[in-house]
């Protein structure tokens, strides 16, 4: 299994360098392709080129047997064909068994997101000092973030990515690198220009000083260095679960619920992809299936003879 490893390790690095895939992706490409030489392992299997669509078919029906959720499943059909595409166009199998393997989800989740009414109480609370940490200065970092995500759609990728240099206030908007490193210009409104001015202002030479950091990144952690994705996480759950309750919710609420607020309130969607960075609407309609939901909900509520 020496070389199989020594194979799934060149792909990986291939995504890094080459498709510039976010480090989270790529992990999860990791995972997934661990999860399959086990598979193939057991199976007495020590060669890719071994490999045919029987058995690709038949780890997918292991995983579902093990427990694995549809999406996860789903994801790990999705990761076979790019690895053994890779496999092929690389000259490591003369042809690609993993060209036509599917798995289909029985249906789409929708994404949860906040009401309106609940992410004003969210953003409000934290104004207020109802989310408390060990600095309350902080308080104006969480706003800051929490009013950015929700502002503008960004992933906490993006968030944690920004640069001073990135920011305009004059215009309102704000430069992310996307999945890929593909820039795009985003928007981001009165309230969350205020939060990072407050946050840039007050808080952020105090964390600055405190480490020594000298770099241009927006967002810093308690001790100075650039916030990772796992604090940005810590920061939102630690908010959702002192003010508006509850589990099961990340930085991706405030980006579905940027979204769904956009589109009741009229956004159309290749506006809301651009925004979003979506490479392609059908990801971007999703939101739609939200939307229709609520209007369906809001409607068997109020109208007298629903």
């Amino acid at each position: 299994m020496h070389e199989n490893n020594e194979r799934v390790s060149l792909f990986l690095g291939y995504l890094r360098s080459v498709r510039n895939l976010s480090q989270n992706t790529i992990d999860a490409y990791s995972c997934d392709l661990s999860h399959f030489l086990d598979y193939l392992e057991r199976a007495g299997i020590y060669d890719f080129k071994s490999v045919d669509h029987r058995i690709l078919r038949n780890f997918l029906a292991n995983q579902v047997i093990r427990g694995y959720s549809s999406r996860t499943v789903a994801r790990r059909c999705a990761t076979l064909r790019a690895f053994f595409q890779y496999l092929e166009q690389t000259g490591v199998i003369p042809s690609n068994p993993a060209i036509s393997l599917s798995f289909k989800l029985k249906g789409r989740s929708l994404p949860r997101f906040l009401t309106e009414e609940e992410a004003s109480e969210l953003l409000d609370g934290l104004a207020a000092g109802e989310v408390s940490e060990s600095h309350p200065n902080l308080l104006l970092r969480d706003k800051a973030i929490l009013e950015t995500l929700y502002a503008s759609g960004i992933r906490v990728g993006e968030l944690c990515g920004l640069k001073i240099d990135d920011l305009d206030f004059e215009s309102g908007t704000m430069r992310v690198f996307g999945k890929g490193s593909k820039e795009r210009v985003v928007i981001f409104g009165g309230k969350a220009r205020l939060a990072l001015e407050d946050y840039l202002r007050d808080v952020r030479p105090y964390l600055m000083e405190r480490s020594g950091y000298s770099g241009n990144a927006v967002f810093l952690g308690r001790h100075g260095k650039p916030l990772s994705p796992r604090e940005v996480r810590r920061v939102v759950e630690k908010a959702f679960r002192e003010i508006v309750g509850g589990g099961g919710v990340s930085p991706h609420t405030l980006r579905h619920t940027f979204a769904t607020h956009m589109l009741a309130e009229g956004a159309d969607l290749r506006t809301l992809q651009e925004l979003l960075g979506h490479k392609s609407v059908s990801t971007t309609q999703v939101y739609t299936h939200v939307t229709r939901d609520e209007i369906m909900k809001v409607y068997e509520r109020t109208h007298p003879r629903a």
